[in-house]
């Protein structure tokens, strides 16, 4: 029967209760150059990132006491919730929301998780207002989604009421907003042609209004929408 692998909890708990303790030795793991296996008396202690080695200076010969072990855990829980964020934004944008969420799902402390954001946005690593409009723009363009969706999710995205209402105004216009009305409608429209006029109408009413199209702009347009499905 296997043994049941320890916690990261359990090995913290065990390289505890060897402190105080010298390091005798300092290796680069194997599996991730990045890292550092830290020994005391030749057993394993605990490992490191390189940004925790070079902030706390640990090298041979420094005790590790349980105050400064204390310190190292905490540079270690911030130099993973940001390398998390990294991964994150190298595969799209995200709001800050966004990456809060998602950080707090995995575990991570709210003060490392408040502290890096603001970090992030002071190097424009993330950014509100540019991910709100690129947002806007591609679910418009590519997804013929209206006003009222768009703004819908970029709220849920903890993006604000005017950010969100700039980003509105500054992709959609009148023709933009009839044009994308008229190119929904032209791609289903074998589904609306078999039926009666009313019945179309209500059809095509409700379709566009889950789209995230004002009944206003909808009715608007709606007769040009219903020489489209002739």
């Amino acid at each position: 029967m296997k043994n049941k692998r320890k916690s990261k909890e359990e090995k913290l708990e065990e390289a505890r209760a060897l402190l105080p303790a010298t390091i005798s030795e300092i290796q680069v793991q194997k599996k991730n150059a990045t890292r550092f296996s830290l020994f005391a008396d030749n057993q394993f202690l605990v490992g490191v990132s390189e940004s925790t080695l070079t902030k706390l200076n640990l090298k041979k010969g420094v005790e590790i006491t349980p105050s400064l072990f204390d310190q190292l855990i905490e540079s270690e829980e911030r130099s993973a919730a940001r390398d998390y964020f990294f991964r994150i934004l190298s595969r799209r944008d995200h709001s800050r929301k966004e990456l809060r969420d998602k950080a707090f799902k995995k575990g991570y402390s709210g003060d490392h998780i408040t502290d890096i954001l603001d970090e992030f946005e002071a190097k424009e690593y993330i950014n509100d207002q540019k991910f709100a409009l690129a947002f806007t723009r591609e679910k418009f363009e590519f997804n013929n989604w209206g006003p009222y969706k768009i703004r819908t999710q970029l709220f849920k995205k903890g993006i604000t009421k005017q950010v969100a209402e700039q980003c509105i105004q500054q992709v959609f216009g009148a023709d933009s907003i009839r044009d994308s009305m008229m190119d929904l409608i032209r791609k289903k429209r074998q589904r609306y042609q078999r039926e009666p006029e009313e019945k179309r109408r209500k059809k095509m009413f409700d379709f566009l209004m889950r789209k995230g199209y004002n009944s206003e702009d909808i009715l608007n347009h709606m007769d040009e929408l219903l020489d489209i499905t002739k």
